[in-house]
């Protein structure tokens, strides 16, 4: 059976990130990030934990705009760390990825890309900007599936490895089919079909953890193919040698998806990603996908909001 295993501590990382945008009369832009990260300990009442250099993602995951334009602000304390850029721009269109953020080195990165389209002279300005992050649950388990389904042979041979009874092993093709055609293939359909949604909300998060859970069930179905085409076996030992084939192949390509960033469950210790968008437009905002008042406008979303086609900010502003 394939062991998915989250960390269990206490403490929490909790991390929000506070954008400003503002758009002058001329086209010129106000740019403004905020990282907040705490790290806490709930079970002493929040008190703050320190954060080690290697675990700080803010120093190992996300990348920050340089250059003359952008201003930077870096303190630390215990359990507290906070990064603020700040930037006065000739278009937002040049704050274009100035979020960056990648679980690995081979991992993509999450990313925003802005398209504003400004022109100071009418009075008309369009904004709009997305944060997306590739490097999801789905795009995880759909490299999981791909991996699976080339071990058929690893998963023969750990079996055979297994038993002790040379009666009670099947021929290598039977094994390897009945890898192929009860678990691995039916597993690789199943993340194909909810990876062609085009978001990532808690109803694909519930399916992609009932899919992770469902290995048991398919297991289960592999341990009874084998019985039957080695009739003369003890069940108990047929399922004993499957279970810890299926555990080998499964030890050895989580690694492989862990090191291409890809993450295959939400992290539930506690990790916490929140973003807070503010835009101010320089004349009155006639459309939003957001709540408007007067010529600004907020959104707010969370870690899974960018995975799928990610997270949509759109406002139009025109004074005529």
């Amino acid at each position: 059976m394939l062991m998915l295993l989250a960390g269990t501590a206490c403490i929490e990382d909790r991390l929000s990130v506070d954008l400003f945008t503002q758009i002058h009369a001329d086209g010129t832009c106000t740019r403004r990030v905020e990282y907040r990260l705490e790290r806490v300990d709930p079970e002493k009442g929040d008190a703050r934990v320190a954060i080690p250099p290697d675990q700080d993602p803010l120093r190992t995951l996300h990348r920050f705009p340089s250059g003359e334009a952008w201003q930077v602000r870096d303190e630390a304390q215990t359990g507290l760390h906070v990064v603020v850029l700040e930037a006065t721009l000739p278009s937002p269109n040049d704050a274009d990825g100035d979020y960056f953020r990648a679980r690995t080195k081979k991992a993509a990165p999450a990313r925003n890309a802005i398209s504003a389209n400004v022109d100071p002279e009418r009075e008309y300005y369009e904004y709009q900007e997305v944060f997306r992050d590739p490097a999801s649950p789905i795009a995880g388990a759909r490299l999981l599936s791909r991996l699976l389904l080339k071990r058929d042979e690893a998963f023969a041979e750990g079996y055979a490895r297994e038993i002790d009874d040379p009666a009670a092993t099947p021929r290598e093709g039977d094994l390897r089919r009945a890898f192929r055609d009860l678990l691995a293939s039916p597993f690789a359909l199943e993340v194909a079909s909810l990876a062609e949604r085009p978001i990532f909300g808690p109803r694909e998060k519930r399916e992609l953890d009932a899919l992770l859970e469902g290995f048991k069930l398919k297991q289960e179905a592999v341990v009874a193919r084998i019985g039957a085409l080695a009739p003369g076996a003890r069940p108990e030992d047929v399922a004993a040698a499957a279970e810890a084939a299926v555990d080998a192949v499964a030890e050895s390509v989580v690694p492989e998806v862990e090191a291409a960033g890809l993450p295959l469950t939400l992290p539930d210790r506690g990790t916490t990603l929140r973003f807070r968008a503010t835009l101010v437009m320089p004349v009155p905002i006639l459309r939003a996908n957001a709540c408007v008042t007067g010529d600004t406008v907020v959104w707010e979303f969370e870690e899974e909001d960018l995975f799928g086609r990610g997270f949509e900010m759109k406002a139009l502003a025109t004074a005529r």
